[in-house]
């Protein structure tokens, strides 16, 4: 089975975006935010899931950058 190719930064920022004006209004908002925000630490680095929570406003909805 081929290794999966790693979504793009831009498509998962993107998705962050999307999903962000929607925490605690659709359900499964803050879950997803959550997943995308692991798999951009895990493919692309802590510091790019920093710089997502700071460019999203996140941490007005709870997130907390890591150090």
């Amino acid at each position: 089975m081929p290794e999966r190719m790693p979504e793009t930064l831009d498509s998962l920022r993107e998705k962050i975006g999307e999903e962000a004006d929607y925490v605690d209004i659709k359900p499964y908002s803050h879950n997803i935010i959550g997943l995308v925000l692991r798999q951009i630490d895990r493919d692309y680095g802590k510091s790019e899931a920093n710089k997502a929570i700071e460019d999203y406003g996140l941490e007005d909805l709870g997130w907390r950058k890591q150090s």
